[in-house]
């Protein structure tokens, strides 16, 4: 099942399901303003409504501001336990003490916790602590509360077979847990991640094909995908590449052997062993000079034995390659009119492309989609048969 996870680094608190809990009398209290500012250069500013409460020369912050920073944030209410989870990350207060849990030992946390407005409200220093915050400062003047170097703890999960594959949103890195409980490492991305999903795939041979799809940048115009093939727990092949969003998916299979592709080079790799049966150079089989332009890349969305349908990074314009000849033929002439045509050849500076879509192959015929906005429109290209 696919799964989208987006959390956005500037946002207002959300609120905090909590009638069950008792509500606590929330007297010598005032109302304030409060600026978060995370490592990542992201900051979070709520206004004074409700947002963060100054009781008794404590200041106070819904135990939901903590969502910004990608923590889960889970109320117990006939315990009153407030716990909160993210990557490497836990803690937990209780309505009305003093002590709480961070990351599992036992602390002073420097205020009681309280219900208002349906929130709870819990110590400031000691969220800003939790989430590895510097000191927070009181700006009298402009009644807010400051803190800097918070850091975030967001992840993306799923179970597949009866282990769970997780990844940090902010570090990239990806990690398998067993259902023994085993945790080991899978890879580290690298990168800053944003929307992701996985696909998971057991082939044939027993191999197991992770695909960790990255949507990313603003707007969400561009789509990373990391490539893992594993056995027994132990990556054999990796590949990395980033495209367009408007760009289709890459291709998976080649008659029987699985295909990973840098965009520079693509290998058939052998089902069973991961052992790479067969390597391109894609400059050299699109017939360009990879010297003009080395940075050039290319989305491999069909390999066959006969033919290949091909998309160059700078065009976008899925190219039909025929494997025997040579013979290239761009997919969006043959099926669209001339008034689609140029507004193809129009290049967007965010994005570009055709937006056709590989659907399948039915012997020598091929079919793609092409969504309008209104409608989805197929087309089909009959491949020419020797002799």
């Amino acid at each position: 099942m696919k799964k989208w996870l987006l959390i956005p680094i500037t946002a207002a608190t959300l609120l905090l399901s909590a009638e069950a809990l008792t509500p606590t009398a929330a007297y010598a209290t005032e109302s304030a303003y409060v600026r978060l500012t995370f490592t990542n250069g992201g900051t979070l500013s709520v206004g004074s409504t409700g947002n963060a409460i100054i009781k008794n020369g404590v200041a106070y912050l819904p135990a939901s501001t903590a969502e910004a920073a990608g923590i889960t944030v889970t109320v117990d209410a006939p315990s009153k336990r407030v716990s909160f989870k993210g990557w490497e990350k836990s803690f937990a207060v209780r309505v009305g003490s003093r002590s709480g849990i961070l990351d599992g030992k036992l602390v002073d946390i420097g205020g009681v916790p309280f219900v208002s407005n349906k929130q709870v409200y819990i110590p400031a220093k000691f969220l800003v602590k939790a989430l590895d915050g510097g000191n927070v400062v009181w700006d009298a003047k402009k009644k807010t509360l400051l803190a800097n170097g918070l850091h975030m703890f967001r992840s993306y999960s799923e179970k597949f077979e009866g282990a769970e594959y997780a990844v940090s949103l902010d570090s990239g890195e990806l990690y398998v847990t067993t259902g023994q409980g085993a945790k080991h490492k899978i890879a580290d991305l690298g990168q800053l991640l944003d929307v992701v999903d996985f696909d998971f795939q057991r082939t044939p041979g027993g191999l197991l094909r992770l695909q960790v799809r990255n949507v990313y940048g603003e707007p969400h115009f561009n789509t990373a995908y990391d490539t893992f093939i594993l056995k027994d727990g132990a990556v054999l092949r990796k590949a990395h590449i980033a495209v367009k969003s408007s760009f289709g998916s890459p291709a998976v299979w080649s008659d029987g052997r699985l295909i990973m592709s840098d965009g520079r080079t693509l290998r058939l790799i052998e089902d069973r062993t991961g052992r790479v049966l067969e390597s391109y150079d894609l400059s050299k089989l699109m017939g360009d000079n990879a010297s003009a332009d080395p940075a050039l890349i290319y989305q491999v969305e069909a390999f066959d034995s006969d033919i290949a349908l091909i998309r160059p990074y700078n065009t976008g314009l899925l190219t039909l390659l025929n494997r025997n000849t040579g013979e290239q033929t761009l997919l969006y002439k043959e099926f669209f009119d001339e008034e689609l045509q140029q507004q193809t050849e129009e290049v967007d500076p965010m994005t570009w492309g055709d937006f056709l879509t590989y659907t399948g192959r039915t012997g020598n015929k091929l079919t793609f989609t092409y969504n309008t906005g209104h409608e989805i429109i197929t087309f089909t290209h009959t491949l020419q048969t020797s002799g």
